[in-house]
């Protein structure tokens, strides 16, 4: 949190006032990008820095936030060779100096108070990975948190509870924008080695709750989202399918990994996807989440219900 822009909240004796890291992942996201920005900056807590990692974009954007007005507020830009959202959040994490990271799209609008509740749900339940209320750009419709429905490993959002005030636990942080702690972030692995888009955060998730820790809705902090049928870049026909393999070798056994590799059969070059997912380092990590877990797998579905 900028000290010019609102004072530190009240730390414990003896300890020092939390601190904001936003990560902005991006790729050619145009002006859709410093609307971003400028949202983040219209609220009653900005962050301390901001690290906007540019994913291997072609289209300039990134430009204007390395000028002097950006800079003066903490803004970083860091361009990669384009490997993936997971890829350039955990480039980001690693650049943050916070106490807490707040990951966020780069085609969100936050509301005022957002980033201030987010950072005061994490003071008091630092142990936990935070969702906020994400709407969409229309404002139709909102959910917070959200489920495994299939095989596929789609999600549903979860409503809002009604006239919630306190955090309470979901599923899954979709990663439109989820916040932790930078210390329980690097203990979890960060992110996990997936390709391009898709699943890194039900692995996140997954892993978090399989450590112990929670996943929390935090139903007043708001933002709005634009879902898109499609992102601004081109994408392969293979980076989920091969996501949805890394999942299911990772965390699941017996019939529901079955049922998801069995969903990768049909799509686009899905022999070689099965080989690359196998040849793999998922045993490994398999192998590092279940030293850190200590909550089975099964009682996860029992307590969100299954998809079966």
């Amino acid at each position: 949190m900028s000290r010019t822009a609102s004072p530190p909240g009240k730390a414990p004796h003896g300890t020092r006032p939390s601190t904001v890291s936003l990560v902005v992942s991006t790729l050619d996201e145009g002006a859709e990008l410093h609307a971003t920005i400028e949202s983040v900056y219209a609220g009653s807590v900005v962050p301390d820095e901001t690290i906007v990692v540019d994913d291997g974009g072609t289209d300039g954007s990134c430009a204007p936030l390395e000028l002097a007005r950006w800079r003066a507020r903490g803004v970083v830009v860091r361009r990669i060779r384009r490997g993936g959202v997971a890829a350039a959040r955990n480039t980001g994490a690693r650049l943050a100096r916070g106490t807490h990271l707040v990951f966020l799209d780069a085609h969100c609008r936050v509301e005022r108070d957002c980033l201030a509740r987010l950072r005061a749900a994490l003071d008091a339940g630092p142990d936990a990975v935070l969702a906020p209320t994400v709407h969409d750009a229309t404002g139709r419709s909102a959910g917070c948190g959200a489920r495994l429905i299939d095989a596929h490993l789609r999600v549903r959002w979860l409503p809002p509870e009604p006239d919630g005030t306190l955090p309470y636990a979901v599923p899954l942080a979709p990663g439109g924008c989820l916040a932790v702690r930078r210390a329980t972030f690097h203990r979890l692995g960060g992110f996990g080695a997936f390709r391009e888009l898709g699943l890194e955060d039900v692995d996140f998730s997954l892993r978090a709750w399989r450590a112990g820790l929670d996943v929390l809705a935090v139903p007043g902090a708001r933002l709005a989202h634009r879902f898109r049928p499609y992102p601004p870049y081109r994408l392969t026909g293979t980076s989920r399918a091969y996501n949805l393999a890394r999942v299911a070798l990772v965390h699941f056994d017996g019939s529901r990994r079955e049922e998801c590799l069995r969903k990768v059969i049909g799509t686009p070059r899905a022999a070689e996807v099965l080989v690359e997912a196998f040849t793999g380092d998922w045993e490994v990590q398999r192998a590092a989440v279940e030293a850190s877990s200590v909550r089975p797998l099964d009682a996860y579905f029992e307590m969100f219900g299954d998809w079966r």
